[in-house]
């Protein structure tokens, strides 16, 4: 597990979290379960893999596009791609993408497939924000983040949910950034973004001034990106960050 380096939380006042695999996982499980049920069989074990190898295809223009029934939406296209490119890397033929997305899509929309909260996230966001620190999530999302965030018991942790589907900003463009940082009135060089995907996460907040790092829990960025930290998770940071504050206050 990776240490966190005290530069990258020094005078830290806003951190930004990325939704999905930061502060709710997806449950490959179940993702396993339901493409069973689309008839299409795989495995957690494999759609962990197709999920790294689907981060790095959208890092170089390679995702899969096809058109199902709610590719024209813009709160359902963007979950299309990951998912769609997840289980062609795991051996779903495109043909065969449209009526298994068709399917996952009314079970998603039903209990969201990222819903796994770390059990000691919960407690770590409460105990920074009472030191002072803001916490906003900015996420590429369909437009019920919140509603997936209150449901999880989540969202009275948070000061501000940024979703991009509501704002009509998707990461990596660094505006999405702005919507936070303007609302809480702090310069980028005092906020601190996390997430779990290269060519949003990292290139969207380093376009937006902030300091970024990884959370990478199945190594899908093993050997790549060597100049992006790596931290253990939100919890952690948001724990270390808490610290660094009352010790600042405290000296």
């Amino acid at each position: 597990m990776p240490d966190i380096d005290p530069a990258l939380i020094h005078d830290v006042d806003l951190l930004c979290l990325d939704a999905g695999n930061t502060v709710v996982f997806l449950d490959h499980e179940r993702l396993a379960c339901a493409c069973a049920g689309a008839g299409f069989v795989t495995t957690a074990q494999a759609l962990v893999r197709s999920e790294g190898a689907a981060k790095i295809a959208l890092e170089h223009g390679k995702s899969v596009m096809v058109p199902w029934s709610m590719s024209d939406m813009t709160s359902a296209r963007g979950w299309g791609v990951v998912v769609g490119t997840m289980l062609n890397l795991t051996g779903l033929a495109t043909r065969g993408l449209p009526a298994v997305l068709d399917a996952l899509w009314v079970q998603h929309e039903h209990h969201n497939f990222w819903s796994m909260v770390p059990d000691d996230l919960p407690e770590a966001l409460d105990g920074a924000r009472a030191g002072g620190l803001r916490v906003a999530v900015v996420s590429n999302s369909e437009g019920k983040l919140a509603q997936l965030l209150e449901k999880l018991d989540v969202l009275r942790r948070i000061d501000l949910v940024v979703d991009s589907g509501v704002v009509g900003i998707e990461k990596p463009d660094p505006r999405i950034f702005s919507v936070a940082l303007e609302h809480f009135g702090v310069p980028p060089s005092r906020a601190l973004h996390l997430g779990d995907t290269y060519a949003s996460d990292v290139v969207g907040a380093r376009a937006a001034g902030l300091r970024v790092a990884l959370v990478d829990p199945h190594e899908h960025f093993l050997g790549r990106h060597a100049d992006v930290p790596r931290v253990p998770g939100a919890s952690q940071v948001a724990n270390e960050i808490a610290a660094a504050r009352r010790k600042r206050v405290a000296g």
